[in-house]
């Protein structure tokens, strides 16, 4: 068995999993846990694959930035989540101030660059994760390169930083049912057919 597939079947139903539960506005914490163990295997067949997942583009932009540094800002939540004692397994971590500060938006990040990797492995997006990268954009427009065209997020999620959390999550929601239901798209060879989570029982 090709072991570099394997995981990023993994890290596929983990995000598919976590994206679900994410547009249902289902608990953050295991939408967060799962996404970023789907974000550490992606990110690890990239790098040993030479795909330019994120943090491969990071480093290239940023050539003083480290890897670790990298991993460490992506991950930070999910550690505290994770990891009761410190690496020296006998102080107990002080992540109270930190884990306070956590919520769903924290999800938004980890969401995107899993899928984000994952395309760049395997060249497809399921339709939720194509609305989810437009949406993504659409509401942290300040994310984007100067030279970025913003009107294609403007014109399908218009003026959606004027509304609240709530109103946002609703709008992607919408937008994913109906991008669904658009042939063109779904017979696009780049649109992953199958839905989020596999639902048989091996």
């Amino acid at each position: 068995m090709d072991i570099h597939q394997l995981k990023i079947d993994i890290a596929r139903a983990q995000l598919g999993t976590a994206t679900e539960l994410f547009l249902k506005d289902r608990d953050p914490i295991s939408v967060h846990a799962l996404a970023c163990g789907a974000c550490e295997l992606l990110d690890g067949v990239g790098q040993v694959k030479n795909v330019e997942v994120l943090s491969a583009l990071v480093l290239k932009l940023q050539p003083d930035m480290k890897l670790g540094k990298v991993v460490r800002l992506r991950n930070q939540y999910w550690n505290a989540m994770k990891h009761f004692y410190e690496q020296d397994k006998k102080t107990v971590r002080e992540d109270g101030d930190l884990l306070g500060s956590f919520s769903d938006v924290q999800n938004d990040t980890v969401i995107w660059e899993g899928w984000h990797d994952y395309q760049a492995l395997t060249g497809v997006l399921p339709i939720e994760a194509q609305v989810i990268q437009v949406w993504y954009f659409a509401i942290n427009e300040e994310k984007l390169a100067p030279e970025v065209d913003k009107h294609p997020y403007r014109r399908i999620f218009p003026d959606i930083g004027e509304n609240d959390r709530v109103e946002q999550k609703r709008r992607l929601r919408r937008a994913c049912e109906k991008y669904r239901g658009d042939r063109q798209i779904m017979a696009d060879p780049k649109t992953e057919v199958r839905h989020l989570v596999n639902r048989r029982i091996n």
